[in-house]
């Protein structure tokens, strides 16, 4: 089988993760990867979530992560990253779908090898 990637772009907001969500729960093909969540408390945004597709979860950053790495406000969490959302990207056999729902800043950077611990 050849492998495609597809890629899903828009702004913020419009229904891309819904999307990708929908389309994983729909296939009948195994899959792996995560999906990530902006995390709202008192209506303002403070940090990212990452939840994989076998029901991990973990802080992607967060304002009040003191890290050497940031972006924006926000220090990245690089224990949950290697922790759960790097595993989550190795298939467990050669047909597995590999779902990343997010492909911003933070992400670019872990997975062109930027954040290592």
């Amino acid at each position: 089988m050849d492998k495609k990637n597809i890629l899903f772009t828009g702004p913020p907001r419009c229904g891309k993760s819904t999307l990708i969500e929908k389309i994983v729960k729909k296939i009948n093909t195994p899959a792996t990867g995560f999906f990530t969540r902006e995390i709202r408390e008192s209506g303002k945004r403070v940090r990212f979530s990452i939840n994989t597709l076998d029901h991990r979860t973990g802080v992607l950053a967060h304002q009040g992560i003191h890290s050497r790495l940031r972006v924006g406000r926000y220090g990245v969490n690089l224990e949950d990253i290697d922790r759960i959302a790097v595993p989550a990207m190795m298939p467990d056999r050669p047909d597995m779908l590999i779902v990343i729902d997010e492909i911003g800043k933070m992400e670019s950077m872990f997975l062109s090898g930027q954040l290592t611990s």
